[in-house]
């Protein structure tokens, strides 16, 4: 991409959301609640409070917001579509993201009040992480804040770009029948939604954002060649991976979620010197409550098992799986659809910061910080050099 398409692109994102926080930030209270009422749902309009009320029902939703790049843009879309699917505002789980390093301002806005401004007004607790954003980071800082749940409540997982359509006006609903039916995890189809042109248009507060981003496109499967597959829903005794693709398998967690066995050791993350996160997970809490189903690449070819199992448990096979004790956990799917709302004018210094930071300078041995920055390098190359989705080639449809 030349420099000019670059700068263009570049500072039309950068303006185009500095008018829209500075709108929303000099609003009055009773216009941002008119404002955010567009889907129908009106928050409430008591005393701002940022310490959560106990929970009135068993379903959570967990997300993550980064302030630095649109979030407060998409953020009054994603709590009015949750809350008028009937999740509760004290039963939503957000970490607000911003790196102080950079910049705190944009235009004169606070970047973290323009987020936090907006959980405010709907009363929803968050938590704040002020460093660089790095996925393996917010990996524990999530297993942390997923154990506010009780042993056997719905999680309902959504990046702050995900709307979910689960074909019915209730979630809580929708997963209460999922229990009787004897699931305990959704999962999702991604589907990219890309405006009517393809261009990277910014995000507009006050219009429905399905109407914004018509088409319904395939950009994450074909562009970064990455599952387009993600966990929406799950019970609270499950943890998912660090990109939320899908449930752990028990037999799994051990080797995937435990720290680097020494310094500068690998971890089974693909981590050098990574934290300890078994230990924090529900799988290391009640161990003996899962089904340990072990698959034929779960061992080498001389039968030695790669997987490590907790202590008194014993790992099933195929043939030998109805052994296995009843009423131990395993996994049980149903599925729905994820909207991904990615394809906008944000995305464009979102892509670069990532792909600056995980690709890094590299170590002694020339490798970067993190392998998949392939993946912002692919979005960067087929997308934002562009400047524009490819709506024929994407295998979109309206």
């Amino acid at each position: 991409m030349s420099s000019q398409l670059s700068s263009q692109l570049s500072s039309r994102k950068m303006i185009s959301r500095g008018i829209a926080c500075l709108l929303y930030v000099s609003m009055g209270v009773e216009a941002k609640l008119a404002l955010f009422s567009n889907s129908g749902v009106t928050p409430p309009r008591k005393a701002i409070a940022k310490e959560a009320a106990p929970p009135t029902n068993t379903v959570w939703l967990y997300t993550s917001v980064a302030a630095d790049y649109d979030g407060a843009t998409m953020l009054p879309h994603f709590i009015n579509h949750y809350l008028a699917l009937g999740v509760k505002p004290e039963n939503f789980l957000v970490v607000v993201n911003h790196n102080p390093e950079k910049f705190d301002t944009f235009s004169g806005v606070d970047l973290v009040e323009s987020v936090t401004t907006v959980l405010d007004t709907f009363h929803i607790p968050y938590r704040l992480w002020l460093e660089q954003y790095s996925s393996e980071k917010l990996m524990k800082i999530r297993y942390e804040m997923l154990n506010t749940a009780a042993w056997g409540d719905w999680i309902i997982h959504a990046d702050s770009d995900e709307l979910h359509e689960y074909g019915v006006k209730s979630v809580v609903k929708f997963l209460a029948q999922a229990d009787l039916e004897g699931v305990n995890e959704i999962k999702g189809t991604l589907v990219d939604r890309v405006s009517a042109t393809g261009d990277l248009n910014p995000i507009q507060p006050d219009q429905d954002i399905f109407k914004q981003y018509p088409n319904k496109c395939q950009v994450i499967k074909n562009v970064v060649g990455s599952r387009d597959t993600k966990a929406m829903a799950y019970k609270s005794y499950w943890r998912t991976d660090r990109g939320n693709h899908q449930v752990l398998r028990p037999v799994r967690t051990i080797n995937y979620l435990s720290g680097s066995p020494g310094d500068g050791m690998m971890s089974g993350r693909g981590i050098v010197d990574a934290e300890d996160l078994y230990s924090i997970s529900p799988y290391a809490r009640n161990p003996k409550a899962y089904l340990y189903f072990c698959q034929h690449n779960d061992f080498d070819e001389d039968g030695t098992p790669r997987q490590q199992v907790p202590p008194g448990v014993e790992c099933y096979l195929a043939a030998n799986k109805d052994k296995a004790p009843k009423g131990l956990l395993e996994r049980k799917s149903k599925s729905a659809l994820v909207h991904h709302f990615k394809w906008h004018a944000g995305v464009i210094n979102s892509v670069q910061d990532r792909l600056k930071y995980y690709k890094g300078d590299g170590d002694e041995s020339g490798k970067p910080r993190y392998d998949w920055y392939k993946d912002s390098e692919k979005i960067l190359g087929g997308v934002i050099q562009q400047g524009k989705i490819d709506i024929k080639t994407q295998n979109c449809r309206s």
